[in-house]
């Protein structure tokens, strides 16, 4: 069964301008981070699990109030290593993985 990897997540803009954005990245629907990011951090996920066919990589931004969480993207992964881009609705993350 083969195994992903989260490595690091790197916040090149925001999608929020006017507070940091609070990031939420999934795998197949677990939590795998929940994060306060700005422009130009990074963060060390260093996160793992188990997948049968794919692992389904998702990443949000929370928004709170009664505001629909806004959706940066998701991926799908079988294999490789490299790194997911995440860039819907004027945000750009970049997450760094490995399948083994």
């Amino acid at each position: 069964m083969p195994t992903i990897h989260l490595k690091t997540l790197k916040c090149i803009e925001q999608e929020d301008w006017t507070f940091h954005d609070d990031v939420v990245l999934k795998v197949n629907g677990e939590m795998a981070l929940f994060a306060s990011m700005d422009d130009g951090e990074k963060y060390k996920v260093d996160w793992s699990t188990s997948f049968t066919s794919k692992a389904v990589v998702t990443l949000y931004e929370a928004d709170y109030g009664g505001d629909d969480n806004d959706f940066l993207g998701a991926h799908a992964v079988r294999s490789g290593s490299g790194t997911l881009h995440f860039t819907r609705d004027g945000a750009n993350y970049a997450l760094s993985y490995a399948v083994s």
